[in-house]
């Protein structure tokens, strides 16, 4: 899942498809730190129509760019360094991948539900 925004010590990224900017900077995404955005592209162009990129391609773009921005934000020069940045994506969407998830909130409900005052 690929949020609209999403905040980073107070603040606020947004999350945009934007397929003519990675078009003609000819990249998949692009983590914009001056405006504090990324871009993505969900399809690119061919040489005779645009065609849809897999779900799992634009959500790996995704965690790649997200990647740049954490480590700018903690001031690393890792940021800049694709190599690292593709590789610690590639883990975290991996990771990231399963359907099954937990309801921490229902859990902790109904475990506090059955404390007494």
């Amino acid at each position: 899942m690929i949020p609209k925004e999403f905040q980073i010590l107070n603040h606020t990224i947004t999350v945009v498809i934007d397929n003519e900017y990675c078009h003609k900077n000819d990249c998949f995404g692009q983590y914009l730190y001056q405006e504090n955005k990324i871009v993505l592209a969900d399809k690119y162009k061919s040489k005779k129509n645009w065609v849809s990129y897999k779900k799992e391609t634009i959500e790996h773009v995704f965690y790649h760019e997200l990647i740049h921005c954490i480590l700018y934000y903690m001031n690393s020069d890792l940021w800049l360094d694709e190599k690292f940045v593709d590789q610690f994506s590639g883990l975290l969407a991996q990771t990231m991948k399963k359907d099954e998830s937990i309801e921490i909130n229902r859990r902790i409900k109904s475990r506090d539900s059955k404390r007494t005052v």
